[in-house]
């Protein structure tokens, strides 16, 4: 039979026998067995590190490659994690998604990163990508609390391990991993308020747009606190999207004020949208905060950096992305709980210059930064 012609098993054997020879060339070469060089090669199982600096040098010298596919294909695994987000842009997604790849090389894994910039059909088409590309498991952030319910439902039916996080959708009962973002709410807003600020701006997407349940809860910790304390919050946030987030915070607050909108309190649902609600002021010649507090959410790292310093709450990032990779491996190892587990971290306020500082903190806050 030609080569060329060969089945597709014939062709996996004939991989799997070079890639043996290639174990047992350097197990001679080192003196030790095929089963040392494995272990030293893979990771797996104990040996002296004197041994396998020997053996990864022989291995590299004989330019070795383990037959990866042919593994995967014994063992029904490919050692990759598939990972859904809607963006990477910022500092917060960013050193989310480099603790998830920390987290996952760790243990051996790599990552296959999708990004659906928040649309429900990109997200439909990578979990339909990522399934043919038969990863391990999933890690997704999904883009909204609305669209994709039944395609999540079908991965639980195909029992493929996946886990939520920063986000989770309500309708669907799955595991998630992420910050108490209604906590989070309710500190900032109780920050500003014993601060005496009752009149409150919520500088949030319009409540026509489907929003993440990550938004949803950060407005709804910011209304208990209203309600709790006698303080008054209005809406002002524009409808379409807008780029960059920065111009979006500067324009809806000042198509508020234009418009007669008399607030002295802002509350931004990211810290981008605060940064440019401090823009305009300055533009405006409004005092921060005398004139108008404003606070973020997210603690970007460029937070610290514009005048005022934002005040802002702080997620606990690298917490979340380890959590979340420890739940799914555990859940990919073979432990599957009798109902979905939702794990919540609690976040910290980062009080700044661009809220008064009190001097009794509220009862919800943790310590505030030095």
């Amino acid at each position: 039979m030609a080569k060329d012609k060969q089945p597709p098993a014939l062709v996996q054997i004939a991989e799997e026998e070079r890639s043996v020879a290639g174990m047992k060339e350097i197990a001679e070469r080192v003196g030790v067995s095929k089963t040392t060089v494995h272990r030293a090669l893979t990771g797996h199982g104990r040996i002296s590190e004197t041994t396998r600096a020997r053996i990864l040098k022989v291995a590299a010298e004989l330019d070795y490659t383990p037959n990866i596919l042919a593994r995967s294909l014994r063992q029904q695994k490919t050692g990759t994690i598939g990972v859904i987000t809607s963006g990477v842009a910022s500092t917060f997604h960013s050193s989310l998604l480099g603790a998830i790849e920390e987290a996952a090389s760790g243990q051996g894994f790599s990552l296959l990163l999708s990004v659906t910039g928040g649309r429900p059909d990109l997200e439909e088409h990578y979990l339909n990508v990522l399934r043919e590309k038969r990863v391990d498991g999933l890690l997704i952030s999904p883009s909204d609390t609305v669209h994709n319910v039944e395609h999540f439902e079908r991965l639980k039916r195909a029992d493929l391990p996946f886990v939520f996080f920063d986000r989770a959708l309500p309708a669907v009962s799955a595991d998630a991993v992420m910050t108490d973002h209604r906590l989070g709410g309710q500190l900032v807003a109780e920050h500003v308020i014993l601060g005496g600020r009752k009149k409150i701006g919520l500088l949030s997407p319009a409540l026509s747009n489907v929003l993440p349940s990550s938004v949803q809860e950060r407005i709804a910790g910011i209304q208990d606190m209203a309600v709790q304390h006698g303080a008054q919050v209005t809406f002002m946030g524009l409808d379409g999207p807008w780029e960059p987030l920065e111009d979006y915070g500067a324009h809806s607050l000042d198509t508020f004020l234009d418009g007669g909108g008399d607030i002295n309190a802002l509350l931004a649902i990211n810290d981008n949208y605060a940064i440019g609600a401090l823009w305009a002021c300055s533009q405006r010649a409004l005092r921060v905060p005398e004139d108008l507090a404003i606070a973020g959410y997210d603690d970007l790292d460029v937070s610290s950096f514009v005048v005022p310093r934002l005040t802002t709450i702080r997620q606990p990032t690298r917490q979340v992305a380890w959590e979340a990779v420890k739940m799914l491996l555990s859940r990919m190892g073979g432990a599957r709980p009798d109902e979905a587990v939702t794990i919540r971290l609690r976040p910290t306020l980062m009080e700044r210059e661009s809220t008064p500082r009190l001097e009794h903190p509220p009862s919800l806050t943790a310590p505030s930064e030095p």
